[in-house]
Parts: C-alpha cells; structure tokens; sequence
C-alpha cells in the first residue's frame, strides 16, 4: 500500500506538497520514522520509509489523523440511524397468536435513539488516546458526553476491544473507509463523515453503530411496550 500523507513539522501533509526525497522532511505519522517523498513522473507520489522498512501503520494512522482533522474543522459528525427494536426471543408467542397484526406499528415495535441524517456538533476532538486497556481511533466529546470514532482502513474491531466496549457500555460508531485502502480520497472522506450519506457504501465510508449505552435499555423498553400492547393470550379451561 502507498502511502501518499506524511508529518511535517506536527502536521498531516501530502507529497504532492512536499519536496522531493529527504528534503520533504517528513516522518511516518505511525511510527515516526524519516520519510522519503517520492515524486517520479510516470508512478503515483508516494512516501517510503527511509531506512527501507515500512512499520505497515503509516496509511492507516494518517487516515484516522485525516478523519479527526475533519471533524476537527467542520465540528460535525454524520451520525449512522440507530433504532432499538425489541428481544423477540422474549416475545415467542408473538407469531403465533398476532399473526394477523403483523406487520406491527413501527412506532410500537421500535424505539428511535439517532435518527437519520443526524449531525452531531462537536467540541473536542482527540486521536488516538488510551483508554483503559484500548486506543480508539478518534473521540470526539459533544456536550461533554465522548463518543469514540473507529476508522476502519486495515482491519475493524478486535475481540479483545469489543469485550472492553460491551463491559464498559461505551458508545461506538465505526465508518468503514476499507475499499480505499490504497487511495486516499479526501472529498469523499468529508461528504460521508460530515454531510451526507450518498455514496457512504461498505467499505466507502458506510457508518454503523459498534455499541450504544442506551441500547440495552431502549431494548427493554421496546420488549416491555410489545407484552402491553400484545400480551400472551392465555388458553381458556374448560
């Protein structure tokens, strides 16, 4: 993978703005190591490690720095819908004894707890800070609530951070950028996390929500709401 975005003095740049070769004075936005700009006629510009390793994160930290730098600015954040629906699992009867009522009114069957085309104003804006055992990608603290930002290039979520996640209940949306792991594209990194979700598809920046700290509860309530609405019809004794 090229990596077309370098550090220079603190700050994100690309080599089509840099200098040639050691001159650009860059460094690895992962690892912090010299950069070489690569800038021949006929290749796309690049940046390469200078003693001729690559840690393989340049790439990946340069887009979580691009994506916080974004929202930084704009102080907005597109936020994914998020609808709770109910336990169906607690709710077996349902099928058998309301076939007929179905399909069941939308605003019985969900709670809303984002909804579409929601932009988030943002205050603050932090990269890649430890918390407890993990390192998001991005938070971005709206009304003094945090809210972490996961920016999938490489690889998504591991087990051990969505353990830490669920047990902690933080609230997580993650945008999936994995089909422009070899191009950065800027423009299009900024209408989807900022504007709008026209061309947001999986892998070209498509949102969705991680964990919610009000699902589980939303959940509850929903379930509960469908049992008052729909309760279990008991079979007469004759």
């Amino acid at each position: 993978m090229k990596n077309p975005y370098g550090l220079q003095d603190g700050k994100l740049v690309s080599v089509d703005t840099v200098e040639s070769g050691l001159a650009c004075g860059c460094v690895c936005p992962a690892c912090n190591e010299p950069l070489e700009a690569h800038k021949g006629k006929l290749k796309i510009h690049y940046f390469k490690h200078y003693n001729g390793s690559d840690c393989g994160y340049g790439l990946e930290t340069a887009t979580h720095l691009l994506a916080k730098s974004i929202i930084e600015n704009e102080k907005i954040l597109l936020l994914p819908s998020l609808q709770a629906p109910p336990d169906w699992k607690q709710l077996p009867y349902l099928e058998a004894q309301y076939l007929n009522e179905r399909p069941f009114p939308h605003h019985i069957m969900f709670k809303e707890l984002v909804p579409p085309w929601y932009k988030l104003k943002v205050d603050e804006v932090l990269v890649e800070k430890r918390v407890g055992s993990i390192i998001p990608d991005v938070i971005v603290v709206a009304k003094g609530k945090q809210l972490f930002v996961e920016i999938k290039v490489t690889h998504g979520i591991d087990d051990k951070k969505l353990k830490y996640i669920k047990e902690n209940r933080i609230s997580v949306v993650e945008y999936d950028f994995s089909k422009m792991r070899n191009t950065i594209d800027v423009k299009h990194i900024k209408y989807v996390l900022t504007e709008s979700y026209k061309g947001a598809t999986k892998g070209k920046g498509l949102g969705r929500w991680i964990n919610h700290r009000g699902l589980q509860k939303a959940i509850t309530e929903v379930t509960q709401n469908m049992r008052i609405h729909y309760p279990e019809k008991v079979p007469e004794q004759t």
